[in-house]
């Protein structure tokens, strides 16, 4: 599988609800969690949303505060 945003780039991470697969940079940076505001059944058991809650939900609120 290709990264999302890295196309030619080996992917190790998906995310289960929007069905996109990532690379360890975007984890690392934590831009895997491109929905951060809407729920996910998948939330529970995400390695992203636990690696990267903190950022995303920080990203959330940024978001929030726009609209």
């Amino acid at each position: 599988m290709e990264c999302r945003f890295h196309p030619g780039r080996e992917a190790e991470v998906e995310c289960q609800k929007l069905e996109f697969w990532y690379c360890r940079e975007c984890l690392v940076r934590c831009r895997a969690c491109t929905d951060p505001c809407l729920y996910c059944k998948f939330r529970t058991g995400c390695v992203i949303w636990e690696l990267c809650r903190k950022e995303a939900k920080k990203r959330c609120k940024e978001m929030q505060k726009k609209n």
